[in-house]
């Protein structure tokens, strides 16, 4: 089996690789996204630096680009933050949210599964990740994904609105389905969603 070197020499596991495997293998079908088709991707090297504080401030000023919509700038923000602290797992996932915006999916799912990797217990990458999928057309992957993200926050409606869309896409019916709603109804305040 191929290794994706990870900084510092680490491998990704068989689990991993086959979740980046199986996002590559639906590129094709992501021809909105010509940017990355077949692309050769790592993410920034760091260097084998642990300059978390500063990792901090570059990430925070990514945020702050990503909300003025100056998704350059957001990008050279964030690989800066990755520069100072490539396990700023932060960074990742908002690296991530830049390269989903450009439809770089393949980038983005690889952000996303390293952002996975340094924040187990985080539904953010997970739920972007699914995001990715759901994207791609790999909607029983999205519900997994949302899935897993709800199991860390169960009463977070963004996370069981989106395990319903996603459902809803699939066709999922009957009392469960029903009941998933209901719970969405009684905790999702959102005017779009209601």
């Amino acid at each position: 089996m191929p290794h994706i070197h990870t900084p510092k020499g680490r491998h990704l596991t068989r689990h991993t690789f086959l979740m980046l495997a199986s996002v590559l293998l639906c590129i094709p079908g992501c021809q909105s996204s010509t940017h990355d088709r077949g692309a050769q991707y790592e993410t920034v090297a760091g260097e084998g630096l642990h300059d978390t504080e500063t990792a901090r401030k570059h990430n925070a000023r990514g945020i702050t680009a990503m909300e003025e919509g100056d998704l350059d700038k957001a990008e050279q923000a964030l690989k800066e933050a990755l520069e100072a602290d490539v396990m700023f797992g932060p960074a990742h996932n908002n690296l991530g949210k830049v390269y989903f915006t450009r439809k770089l999916f393949y980038k983005a799912a690889w952000e996303y599964q390293y952002a996975i990797k340094l924040m187990p217990h985080h539904p953010e990458p997970k739920y972007n990740l699914g995001l990715v999928y759901e994207a791609v057309g790999k909607i029983d992957e999205a519900v997994d994904l949302y899935s897993e993200a709800r199991t860390l926050e169960p009463d977070n409606p963004i996370l069981i609105g989106n395990v319903a869309r996603a459902r809803i896409k699939r066709g999922d019916k009957g009392q469960d389905m029903r009941e998933l709603l209901t719970e969405l109804l009684l905790k999702d305040t959102r005017p779009d969603w209601l």
